[in-house]
């Protein structure tokens, strides 16, 4: 397991955590609702992918650099921030507040919209962005160049799960919501799905 200190001071900012592979539903919310958190406790992932502030509208990029961002078709509006965040169940946080300044939202919560939104509590310096506004997975991501990643002191190595530990209750995830919707996990995924297979059935035409 790892932790992960500021890079600035030292000091720990997260409990021991274990990497984990991004889930496919990290930007797939429902508008005008709460969502639960994007993690699991004591996880993490690395989204290799730009993102966060700054964002730049797809008019003004153009199609050639929207596509050295990884983006290969029009948007709103495309992330020209940092890769390799790291993101973090927001109850595996230490050490860090808010920054009110900076707490900017939609209605409910806080949407990162003007960049890191939590400091180190030992030294100050901006170190990572907690977003749980509304239509957004409850995160706190991890600025690349503001923290370090150690091994946890006296933690054991811990295997990755296996697709046994998916016949745990704690991860069955059920289609369709207590409300009748689509599951926003599902339907994230159905689209990953899709899509590989679309890349497998093309690579095998060629």
């Amino acid at each position: 397991m790892d932790v992960f200190v500021c890079a600035g001071c030292g000091a720990e900012l997260t409990a021991p955590v274990s990497r984990a592979a991004l889930p496919v539903h990290t930007y797939c919310g429902a508008w005008e609702e709460l969502h639960p958190p994007l993690m699991d406790s004591a996880t993490y992932a690395v989204d290799p992918r730009p993102t966060g502030t700054p964002w730049r509208r797809w008019e003004e990029v153009g199609e050639e650099e929207a596509a050295r961002q990884g983006v290969y078709a029009p948007v709103c509006s495309l992330s020209f921030g940092a890769r390799n965040r790291v993101v973090i169940a927001p109850g595996d946080s230490r050490g860090m507040r808010l920054i009110p300044e900076k707490c900017d939202g939609y209605c409910r919560g806080v949407d990162g919209r003007t960049g890191p939104n939590l400091a180190c509590e030992g030294c100050g310096r901006a170190v990572a962005t907690r977003e749980d506004d509304c239509g957004m997975w409850q995160t706190v991501w991890l600025e690349p160049d503001a923290v370090v990643r150690r091994p946890a002191p006296g933690s054991p190595a811990v295997p990755p799960p296996g697709w046994d530990d998916l016949l745990h209750a704690e991860h069955r995830v059920p289609p369709v919501e207590p409300d009748g919707s689509w599951s926003r996990r599902w339907e994230a995924a159905v689209g990953v799905a899709l899509a590989h297979l679309c890349l497998l059935y093309t690579s095998r035409c060629v």
